[in-house]
């Protein structure tokens, strides 16, 4: 069976070895509706029911006529019972004989009244208990209507999850959800099974809904996030635009892991299935997701890094100054404030302590979380000194600092990301505590005080790197909470795309890496130039490029390198690809950044168990640089995307690349492989117009898969590579 590249919503999800069937409303509005045409129209019978026993309901529709002194009206019969009518007709017996009388007359009773409304003395009581009945019974209709349309998606999304006794729940709506292009491949599938274990919602955008129901029901079932699936297919451009509201609804970030399918041709060829080619899905669906999201998603601006005030500057009490005088110094400090804005100034003395501190007083009585927030922001005129800030959390009073420095008489917006402050020793306050938690990471619900200072020393005894001050004035205007916006979209493309494209004429390429002396159906250049497309969206994004992805020692835990300028090779598994997935969609720290990523390669590297949590990933995110700074790092400015070269290799060149060691090797450990690029298997499920033709039965399934097989061994063969 064949891997897709893009796939199809699943139908409501029913747990196995079940028959029951649980219908929940989901409108808390249709419920109170339900709830009061019931109650309104069991008062209403019980008003009208003398009215009901004398026959004077017959004024309004007489069906008597139509049946036998003996059998009940049909205009007193129950819908369930008028719809038992009906369905008896299809037995021979009843439908000759006396169903259809009872169809034309049940029919004529509902278009042809017997009695003109003028006829009808709305002043009689009974009447009015009847008209009563009649309308809460369609009031309460119609919030069963209401409640029924919700429960199968009409006006709203779907998708369908489990109860926690495994019977079928009613349709659910996602909120902040991750939404999966190319959910069903096998980097998809971690992806998704690793977001709903996490808690995420996802939306899986799908072609074939049988293949993702089956996929993910288990993932579905556990619990965590909710899944549901929408169908589209990405090399449609104007049905993903024209059904955009419905695609996106509830998506706030997206993940793209799209790829080709190889396998078996009708005419007996290797090559894509389908026509979902390299070119088709990596450039033209990535390009199409692209401009869906740009069309969707709100593009980021300055202000998306919002800020809100923590703590008011004129405040009464709230700010004091604390100086090295209360271990025997001579430093001092004072405070004036003025219009909202607080003026801190004064002197620093070597001897003794050697710094002066800015603080708030205990949040004791006022509780200060920052949870909320990736940072603080200062709002400052500053003096050209060097200060640091400092967050102390109540639990341990453990501390964190953060230096800063400013300009002379210039008013600036300092921001401070929790990332980049350095914990300190609780016995020590200068020296850095290398086990703790970094603030990015640890629990911000409950901070002790925060404060300012300016010192004679940096971090671990180490004096201030910009000299000494002996006066200082720092006039603070705000200290405010920041947000900074994730990524919107995170693509995993291919390491040596890059590479590919600095490279410009076939010798150079002869001298590279086998991939991209290959470069099997330009698949290198379509995913840069689908890379390129991303970049152009408008949106923040992070482009993940695996190396070589292996399915080896997949439990096994390896310290993972990040790199990037795309240099390296090597081997990484979709589960590690996946955590690095998970990890930037959470972060700020990964937006705008490209890199490569492999397992180490050091001795060492095996059974790094915290190789792959958030805390190493986002430490490890931390020190790359963005696309548009790289070369303040020594990097190369991204290459412009180019299509694959007109230059062909000849069957004897692609011979010499296919017994090169390197090859060998990788195809040694990953025998299951049967491309150096794209993914193939040995069984196939051929697709005609997105649709999968399967095979008539088991022994026609077992025999195609038999044929599959034979072919790829003969064509290995054919170029040198030894059949087990």
């Amino acid at each position: 069976r064949t891997e897709r590249a893009i796939f199809p919503p699943p139908p409501p999800t029913i747990a196995p070895n079940t028959r029951m069937r649980a219908m929940a409303l989901k409108s808390s509005s249709a419920r109170l509706l339900c709830l009061a045409a019931a109650s309104s129209l069991a008062i209403a019978l019980f008003a009208s029911s003398r009215h009901l026993i004398d026959g004077r309901a017959a004024r309004i529709v007489d069906l008597s006529s139509s049946v036998t002194s003996a059998t009940k009206p049909i205009a007193a019969l129950s819908l369930q019972q008028r719809a038992r009518i009906n369905g008896f007709a299809k037995a021979s017996r009843f439908q000759s004989e006396f169903a259809p009388v009872l169809r034309r007359r049940l029919d004529s009773s509902l278009t042809t009244p017997r009695v003109s409304p003028s006829e009808i003395d709305f002043s009689d009581a009974n009447v009015q208990a009847a008209a009563a009945a009649a309308g809460t019974a369609i009031l309460g209709g119609l919030a069963v209507f209401l409640a029924k349309a919700q429960e199968k998606g009409l006006g709203g999304d779907t998708g369908s999850t489990l109860s926690s006794r495994g019977i079928a729940a009613e349709k659910i709506r996602v909120q902040n959800a991750v939404g999966v292009f190319g959910a069903t491949g096998k980097t998809g599938r971690e992806v998704v099974n690793l977001m709903l274990s996490e808690g995420r919602d996802v939306v899986a955008f799908a072609r074939d809904t049988k293949k993702a129901a089956e996929l993910f029901a288990k993932a579905a079932a556990a619990g965590g996030g909710r899944l549901v699936t929408r169908q589209t297919d990405v090399t449609d451009l104007d049905k993903m635009i024209a059904s955009s509201k419905y695609l996106m609804d509830g998506v706030e970030q997206l993940v793209v892991a799209l790829g080709p399918v190889y396998g078996k041709q009708p005419d007996g060829s290797f090559g894509p299935v389908d026509g979902l080619t390299p070119e088709k899905v990596d450039f033209e669906g990535v390009s199409n997701i692209a401009k869906l999201a740009g069309s969707t998603m709100k593009k980021p601006s300055k202000e998306d890094v919002s800020s809100v005030k923590l703590v008011k500057m004129s405040e009464g009490g709230m700010w004091t100054t604390i100086d090295d005088t209360i271990m025997g110094g001579k430093s001092k400090s004072s405070i004036e404030i003025a219009d909202d804005v607080l003026k801190w100034s004064g002197g620093v003395i070597t001897e003794g302590g050697g710094f002066c501190g800015l603080r708030t007083k205990d949040f004791a009585n006022k509780t200060m979380s920052l949870n909320d927030f990736d940072g603080i922001r200062l709002r400052v005129l500053g003096d050209g000194n060097r200060y640091k800030v400092t967050v102390a959390l109540r639990d341990g009073y453990t501390r964190y600092q953060h230096p800063f420095d400013t300009a002379e008489g210039l008013v600036q917006e300092i921001d401070l990301k929790f990332d980049d402050f350095v914990p300190l020793q609780t016995s020590n306050a200068n020296f850095v505590d290398y086990a703790a938690t970094p603030l990015s990471q640890a629990d911000r619900s409950d901070v002790a005080f925060m404060n300012i200072v300016v010192s004679k020393f940096e971090f671990n005894g180490y004096p201030n790197p910009t000299a000494i001050p002996s006066q200082f004035a720092l006039s603070v205007e705000s200290v405010e909470g920041l947000s900074l916006p994730k990524p919107q979209v995170v693509m995993v493309t291919s390491a040596s795309c890059e590479r590919n494209a600095r490279l410009v004429n076939k010798e150079q390429r002869a001298a590279d890496i086998p991939i991209v002396q290959l470069n099997p159906n330009g698949i290198l250049n379509w995913k840069y130039k689908g890379e390129f497309a991303i970049r152009s969206s408008g949106l923040s994004y992070t482009i993940v490029r695996p190396c070589g992805l292996t399915t080896q020692n997949e439990t096994q835990a390896f310290s993972l390198d990040l790199s990037q300028g795309d240099t390296i090779s090597g081997a990484i598994s979709r589960k590690e690809v996946a955590s690095l997935v998970a990890g930037a969609l959470e972060t700020h720290l990964a937006s705008g950044k490209t890199f490569e990523a492999r397992r180490s390669e050091a001795k060492d590297a095996i059974g790094d168990i915290a190789a792959t949590t958030k805390p190493t990933i986002s430490r490890q995110f931390q020190a790359l640089v963005t696309d548009t700074n790289r070369h303040l790092a020594g990097l190369p400015v991204l290459a412009p995307p180019v299509d694959p070269p007109t230059e062909k290799l000849s069957e004897e060149e692609q011979n010499t690349v296919l017994n090169d060691p390197r090859v060998v090797s990788q195809r040694a450990r990953e025998r299951g492989a049967q491309q150096v690029a794209g993914r193939a298997e040995a069984s196939f499920v051929v697709y005609r117009n997105g649709q999968p033709l399967a095979s008539a039965t088991a022994s026609d399934a077992a025999a195609e898969k038999q044929d599959a097989q034979t072919w790829i061994n003969q064509w290995k063969g054919s170029v040198g590579i030894k059949v087990e």
